[in-house]
């Protein structure tokens, strides 16, 4: 790999200046070649040649690209502690007969003391990863999302959540004061924090219309004037299209088009099974779309039609899903992978190209998350939320498109990270968070064992 020739007495917290090889901004398709990006007050103070600029920078980087912090628009952190627990399944009976079985027995129905600390051990683990392959943002679902937040606070990561998913089993109260957790814990949220706010239903299949507009109104009142983000999975697989509608008479779409939950404030995961008309409204509405291409291969789910999406104005960003449908959180991978799907199954090697799909996963997922002005490209006066990618590996020579390089080769290296500013990752280390694997074996220990009762594949 290449080297980073820092100043030997540079405290990684005290790099202001970083000369890189390229920098791609994803403001356009243009990358920028022997630049100098300054840092100040935890924002892009200036890009500018290595000509213009006095003096020597803090950091040279000369095998490397700059890019944007990476905004993984789509996962569920805790079940990194499942990663790899129910491979090789479709989709329904991964999660019915698998994962909400094992969920329900470890998060919903354990005590809290062991609930948080699941969920805990878990987002450490997520965290970790995703700050080692460049994620600086990630729209999170899942429970007892305090603890998810402590995490990402103690990584320096920007993180998109609430305090639990919402899933109704029946249980009319239950649900109210489910509801009534996510309301306050939106409501407490700092309006500057690293942690924002959002609305979870799971999905119009596990959340009906009668409580998604119970939780509608409950937010609507609370939370006025704030940006909660409403993050649910729709379209992800044709079983769950036709069994709600043989129930309800109509879609997931129309169900949360006619409460209106389907706005620009929507990211919609998944839409891997969707009709023109349905793309249309998506567009109509301004609504996102997370696409999440290795979860929907891996549980057979489908292909999203992402170019038609693309074409009628749908914001289309990026998410990896979770640990345990995808088995990897590193939007590198995910990136290479929705530009080759899409070109693969369009027949179009033309479709999605390299600064295209780093911009649905840097501006356009920002986008989703309304967080674009403040972030997702490297702009001065944007927080400098920053990712530097070793691209100088023997194997990924010679280097006649780095961006190219950057997605389409597996030979390259996340090296540096910062997030306003601040070293996360420097020469490859983590920085703010450490994972201690022998503290996860007792819980890996008792998912073993609960495993073993499940249906056998």
């Amino acid at each position: 790999m290449g080297s980073s020739m820092s100043n030997p007495t540079r405290d990684p917290s005290q790099i202001r200046s970083i000369s890189a090889r390229w920098i791609a901004t994803a403001e356009s398709s243009e990358v920028l070649e022997n630049h100098i990006l300054c840092i100040e007050n935890g924002r892009i103070r200036a890009i500018l040649p290595k000509t213009q600029f006095g003096g020597e920078p803090d950091l040279h980087l000369p095998t490397h690209i700059l890019i944007p912090g990476l905004v993984n628009a789509h996962t569920h952190t805790p079940m990194s502690l499942l990663r790899g627990y129910a491979d090789d399944l479709p989709l329904n009976e991964w999660l019915f007969e698998h994962i909400f079985p094992t969920e329900g027995k470890f998060v919903f129905d354990a005590p809290v003391d062991e609930a948080k600390e699941f969920v805990r051990r878990g987002s450490e683990l997520a965290c970790y990863e995703m700050l080692k392959t460049g994620t600086t943002i990630f729209n999170d679902m899942y429970f007892h999302g305090d603890a998810t937040a402590s995490v990402a606070r103690q990584a320096g990561m920007k993180a998109v959540l609430t305090q639990a998913g919402l899933l109704y089993f029946g249980d009319d109260a239950a649900f109210s004061a489910l509801v009534k957790q996510n309301v306050d814990f939106c409501s407490a949220l700092a309006p500057d924090s690293h942690v924002r706010p959002s609305l979870l239903p799971h999905s119009v299949y596990m959340v009906p219309e009668e409580k998604l507009q119970e939780a509608k109104a409950a937010y609507d009142e609370a939370c006025s004037g704030t940006h909660v983000v409403i993050h649910t999975h729709l379209h992800e697989t044709k079983k769950e299209i036709e069994d709600l509608f043989a129930k309800t008479g109509k879609s997931a779409m129309d169900a949360l088009d006619s409460l209106g939950l389907l706005n620009s404030r929507t990211v919609a995961a998944h839409c891997v099974h969707m009709t023109d008309d349905e793309i249309k409204l998506m567009a109509e509405r301004k609504a996102n779309v997370a696409h999440c291409p290795r979860s929907n291969l891996k549980l057979g789910s489908g292909i999203a039609r992402i170019a038609a999406m693309l074409e009628a104005g749908v914001n289309v960003c990026l998410g990896t899903d979770g640990a345990s449908s995808n088995n990897t959180l590193d939007m590198l991978t995910e990136m290479q992978y929705a530009s080759m799907i899409a070109k693969g199954s369009t027949g179009d090697p033309t479709v999605l190209p390299a600064h295209e799909v780093l911009e649905m996963a840097t501006i356009r997922g920002a986008r989703a998350l309304g967080l674009d002005k403040e972030t997702g490209s490297l702009r001065v006066g944007k927080a400098a939320d920053l990712v530097a990618v070793d691209l100088g590996s023997t194997e990924a020579s010679p280097i006649f498109d780095p961006l190219g390089q950057l997605i389409y080769t597996n030979c390259r290296q996340v090296s540096h990270v910062w997030i306003d500013g601040r070293s996360v990752v420097y020469e490859g280390k983590v920085l703010t968070l450490s994972v201690d694997l022998t503290a996860t074996e007792d819980i890996v220990a008792k998912l073993q064992d609960f495993r073993r009762s499940l249906p056998s594949k």
